[in-house]
């Protein structure tokens, strides 16, 4: 009798012969297949040629056991995350002898990086690409390529090389005009779609590193000025340079931004900040010379979902004439920053006006801290507004007026104002005060003997807020409280607007609503719920409510929403809001 071992060990031999008989069978089945149904190529030679010598500086053969009479694909290393298993990877950068650094020339016109049919004969499976060599002298460089074109002929007016950083931004500081070998003279196309004006970031291969700039024929005009602006991306390290034409020599020139956000085609924010060392937003009087018409501006990108942590200071250009901004400027900086401000000596507004700064006006609010404002505040604090004043300059003859201002002897301040027109820049003016007037119950009676009266100008200028009559007047009946009804009666007390709500919460109860919830505000006669899908609060949704629980219904799906609130009082009829309470976020549902 056979032992169980015994048995074992003929079964497992018994195997093992099978296994070895079928294997042989495959093999040899494929060996036929290979040899009478079709050719097998085995491998393909790549050869790397030098552009400038059209020597080949590289050779190599590649195992790639397909099919002849099918075609086969080399893939750049760029695109090395496309390729597959049958195609070979080419480099686009080679290192080679003597210092010399190879980059693959992408659009020479010999470069063959398809093989449409594989022959038998592996002789004839070329592969083949040119290289242009370069000698680098910094570290982890490469070439960028800068081509100016002829926008009518597309012909190439002149090519620039030169050596950046790998792996950064490359900004080419772009002439408005240049001169081809022939003396012609180009002016910068700068409207034209097909520019390339930056490498945004450079690749190793110098061949993908290409700025292409396109001019047209012509001269500047003879008073014809261009400004060029250069605005810098602090925290990206580069910057982009844009033309603005159709500007007059001796002209002035303020560019007129915000601290908004820049359009960008991702989701960042780009916002423009206050470099108090770099920044050059206005030219008193514009050059010929286009290298003394520079403005310089700076920015931050911040990405989503990050916040600016600056606050907005707001420039504000005023008629003095009629205490109205005819230009606004808004800019950001962090909080603490002190700002001497300087305003421009002259500006020309959207009207055509030309505005002269007024020095001397006691209006003028140039010197800030800047402050931190509230979270949730829909305005800007006091403090954060640069005023600067400016009138008009106007001819002899030409109509004028006064401000008469009236005062108070007691209290110093001003109890009435109004212009007097009627009058002729150039002359003089002599004012006539009137002896008394009344406002509610107290009467005013003038104050001859008040050393601070002014009732002549001489030689009118024809800008109220710069002739200015004064007058002092003695109040019959003192205003005690010194109210702004000019009466003895004291005015009621002054009401405290009320607190910001605390403890807000928000949470979504479905896909479409949200329950609000926040602490209870002492003396509040109410509260109104402000929403919106972005973090501004554009065209918030708002409900008034007396409760301090609240669902917010008909919300969108898979939208983040924000929210925050604030008390009223009810004061004669009319609703006093207090602060805004701290944001919260509705998350997406």
């Amino acid at each position: 009798m056979i032992s169980t071992k015994k048995y074992l060990f003929i079964l497992l031999g018994f195997l093992i012969a099978i296994m070895y008989l079928n294997s042989a069978s495959v093999l040899a089945e494929d060996r036929q297949n290979r040899t009478s149904d079709s050719y097998y190529v085995e491998e393909v030679s790549y050869r790397y040629i030098d552009e400038d010598t059209e020597e080949v500086f590289k050779e190599e053969k590649r195992d790639i056991f397909r099919k002849a009479g099918l075609s086969y694909t080399a893939t750049l290393a760029e695109d090395w995350e496309h390729a597959s298993h049958n195609n070979g990877l080419i480099e686009e950068r080679i290192e080679g002898e003597q210092g010399k650094t190879y980059m693959l020339d992408l659009e020479h016109p010999n470069n063959i990086l398809k093989i449409e049919s594989l022959s038998e004969n592996s002789e004839e499976n070329v592969i083949q690409v040119y290289y242009k060599a370069y000698h680098l002298t910094g570290y982890y460089t490469t070439y960028a390529t800068v081509t100016y074109i002829d926008k009518d002929t597309d012909e190439i007016i002149e090519t620039k090389e030169m050596e950046v950083q790998c792996h950064s931004h490359f900004s080419y500081d772009i002439p408005f005009l240049i001169e081809d070998l022939e003396g012609v003279s180009y002016r910068y196309d700068s409207k034209n779609p097909k520019n390339e004006e930056i490498v945004s970031y450079t690749k190793e291969n110098a061949f993908r590193n290409q700025i292409k700039l396109y001019y047209k024929k012509g001269k500047l005009g003879e008073n014809e000025a261009v400004v060029s602006v250069y605005n810098e991306f602090l925290n990206e390290n580069y910057y982009r340079k844009i033309f603005i034409e159709g500007l007059t020599v001796g002209a002035d020139f303020y560019i007129n931004y915000d601290s908004e956000s820049i359009p960008s085609n991702n989701s960042s924010a780009y916002y423009y900040v206050w470099d108090l060392e770099t920044e050059v937003v206005y030219i008193e009087s514009l050059s010929r010379n286009l290298a003394e018409n520079i403005i310089r501006m700076s920015n931050v990108k911040f990405p989503p979902g990050s916040e600016a942590t600056e606050e907005v200071v707001k420039i504000e250009f005023i008629d003095a004439d009629t205490g109205k901004a005819f230009r606004t400027a808004r800019k950001r900086l962090d909080p603490g920053n002190q700002i001497n401000y300087t305003a421009p000596n002259k500006l020309t507004a959207d009207n055509g006006n030309v505005y002269y700064f007024d020095k001397d006006n006691k209006n003028n609010h140039l010197s800030i801290t800047v402050s931190k404002i509230e979270e949730g505040s829909d305005v800007y604090k006091a403090g954060n507004v640069i005023k600067a004043y400016y009138f008009t300059k106007k001819n002899p003859g030409d109509p004028a007026a006064v401000r008469v201002s009236y005062m108070d002897s007691a209290t110093g301040k001003l109890v009435r104002q109004e212009d007097k027109g009627g009058l002729i820049v150039g002359e003089s003016y002599l004012h006539q005060p009137e002896e008394s007037f009344k406002i509610g119950d107290v009467t005013y009676t003038y104050d001859q003997e008040n050393a601070k009266n002014k009732l002549q100008i001489e030689n009118l200028s024809g800008h109220p807020g710069k002739d200015e009559i004064v007058i002092y007047y003695k109040a019959s009946a003192p205003d005690s409280n010194q109210n702004s009804d000019h009466d003895s009666k004291p005015n009621p007390p002054k009401v405290k607007k009320p607190a910001a709500p605390k403890k807000l919460q928000a949470v979504r109860t479905g896909t479409t609503k949200a329950k609000i919830t926040f602490k209870k505000v002492k003396k509040a006669d109410g509260y109104q719920i402000s929403y919106a899908d972005n973090k501004k609060f554009r065209k918030a949704k708002k409900l008034s409510t007396g409760k301090t629980s609240v669902v917010l219904k008909k919300l969108k799906k898979n939208r983040k929403y924000y929210v925050r609130v604030r008390a009223y009082q009810k004061i004669n009829g009319a609703k006093k809001y207090g602060t805004y309470s701290k944001v919260k976020v509705i998350a997406k549902r």
